[in-house]
């Protein structure tokens, strides 16, 4: 059968089931905000992203229509006629940075921008493309270094053809990549969101960070967005940024009739630091809601610990009660029998000495009585610690002797042998020297009483560990038990085996004992064994 928790162990196993609850219900509830900001920053980036893929292709519209127009008036004209649409004004000057013609060859005949260097196409395939497929479709290329101002530009092309429909080359719109990257930028997308411009080709076009760190001409071909691309055109995935290392949940999208995507990126930390301050209350309120717990579970071990303390006094007081009671009565029930015999004259006129005798036994009780009241007086004083001591240098041996000579006639009745082994330099000790002595001769009485016929006490006064002063006496009694030992310094607790000695003592001396040597800062150890003496060992402080 299985024993029942302790008070102790319910209340530390309650407490502990109470804090796991606590942040077992914080955590779910930071998961759960986390999870939501989660939710309305991906539902905020596939907002923006079908608003910038409509932007997008808007622009883009507006550059192929730009380079449709200039194709037929070359088609029209030549060169001399295509122009008019550059100097008409008839495009955007904030987007489109310059106009390149290119012949057949993919040599540069034309650059809006003024005198500069040529620049070379460098893309044979760029040629082929409008010669084959793209013959009425409009080119995007990948990022390249402008030969005037180094900065990276993208060439958007069509075919070109002359008056006949032979193929005479291709016109370029070349735009600045920052114009769109700072068009991204503007994006409520975070702190560390992100828009990106991506080709078919995994060739980054644009990327609007608000970090700085755009990476266009970046390739991201071992992108999540390709595996996720082939299941849907429209869609999100977690991805690290090869740019600048975040995480980010990308809202992407196919810029309609281009190969082009938009992916819109809301950053991880973004989203927790949204919820950071309501973590934050949150933590606050597991943590004080955990110190409550702790400090109520403390208060009832306290309380309860309390409780068994008041109980365990309650159960001594009794205990002492009924002991006193007992030692009271025992004088008193002889005082009172003898002094009645005398008074009723029970024995006769003529037993005068039977009734000295009994007077004698009522006096020897009157002692004992007056004894016991003393000894109880000092005992509740000390206890209370309202027992004033006369600190001074007293020279132990000297006690020790004079107890010893008080207790010799009790030893020389029962042949005990008494001896006592002196330090080789005096070791006098501060205490009060009434104390000192009564404590000696409380454990010598008790020696003298304990053992039998032809024993031996042995007194040791020696220095211990820090210069403290060690008084050690040794009997050959009868000893006692370890249940005897916690007994004996209770008072009246009497062992059974001294209470199997009739008139041997109230079961106080020990208890006075340990109560004088703690008043003095010190502390009593008493060893003892069934049918082999005991030692009781008095260590003052130094």
């Amino acid at each position: 059968m299985r024993r029942p928790l302790s008070f102790r162990s319910s209340v530390v196993a309650l407490a502990l089931v109470a804090l796991a609850a606590v942040w077992a219900g914080y955590t779910q509830m930071v998961d759960a905000l986390l999870a939501g900001q989660q939710r309305d920053a991906i539902a905020g980036a596939e907002t923006t992203a079908r608003a910038y893929e409509s932007s997008t292709n808007r622009m883009l519209h507006e550059i192929d229509i730009t380079l449709r127009n200039f194709a037929v008036k070359y088609g029209e004209g030549g060169l001399g006629r295509a122009r008019q649409v550059l100097d008409d004004g008839l495009f955007d000057v904030n987007l489109i940075h310059h106009f390149s013609v290119f012949d057949a060859n993919g040599v540069q005949t034309f650059r809006s921008e003024g005198q500069g260097l040529a620049e070379p196409l460098g893309d044979a395939a760029e040629l082929a493309f409008h010669q084959g497929e793209g013959r009425t479709l409009m080119h995007i290329g990948v990022p390249y270094a402008g030969t005037n101002s180094g900065r990276p530009l993208l060439r958007f092309s069509r075919r070109l053809d002359d008056a006949e429909g032979r193929f005479a080359g291709i016109v370029a719109a070349n735009i600045d990549p920052d114009h769109l990257s700072d068009f991204y930028r503007q994006a409520d997308t975070g702190p560390h969101g992100v828009v990106t411009l991506v080709g078919l080709d995994a060739v980054v076009r644009a990327r609007g960070a608000k970090t700085g760190n755009d990476g266009i001409g970046m390739s991201n071909a071992d992108s999540a967005l390709w595996p996720a691309m082939r299941k849907a055109l429209i869609g999100v995935y977690w991805q690290d940024s090869k740019a600048d290392g975040l995480r980010r949940a990308y809202a992407y999208r196919q810029v309609q009739g281009y190969p082009l995507v938009i992916a819109v990126g809301a950053a991880l930390v973004d989203m927790e630091a949204a919820v950071g301050g309501l973590r934050r209350h949150l933590l606050a309120i597991a943590a004080l809601v955990s110190l409550s717990i702790a400090i109520v579970a403390a208060f009832l071990l306290v309380q309860h610990r309390n409780a068994e303390r008041l109980e365990a006094a309650l159960a001594v007081n009794r205990d002492f009660l009924a002991r006193v009671s007992h030692e009271l009565r025992t004088p008193l029930n002889a005082i009172l029998g003898f002094s009645e015999i005398i008074k009723d004259q029970l024995l006769g006129p003529q037993a005068g000495a039977r009734y000295a005798d009994y007077a004698k036994d009522i006096h020897v009780s009157g002692q004992h009585l007056l004894t016991l009241i003393d000894d109880i007086l000092d005992l509740s004083r000390l206890q209370a610690g309202k027992m004033a001591l006369h600190l001074e240098p007293v020279d132990p041996v000297a006690a020790a002797e004079w107890a010893m000579r008080i207790v010799a006639p009790q030893a020389e009745q029962k042949a005990i042998r008494m001896d006592i082994h002196r330090p080789p330099v005096p070791a006098p000790i501060v205490a009060d020297e009434r104390a000192l002595k009564q404590m000696l001769l409380n454990l010598l009485s008790n020696a003298v009483k304990f053992t039998p016929a032809g024993g031996r006490i042995h007194i040791t006064v020696a220095r211990g560990m820090g210069g403290r002063c060690v008084l050690r006496i040794t009997d050959t009694g009868v000893g006692m038990t370890a249940e005897q030992l916690r007994q004996a310094v209770v008072p009246f607790g009497q062992t059974s085996a001294q209470t199997t000695r009739p008139g041997q003592g109230t079961g106080l001396g020990l208890s006075i004992v340990k109560s004088l040597i703690e008043a003095h800062g010190g502390h009593m150890r008493i060893d003892s064994r069934p049918g082999q003496g005991s030692q009781v060992t008095l260590e003052f402080a130094a």
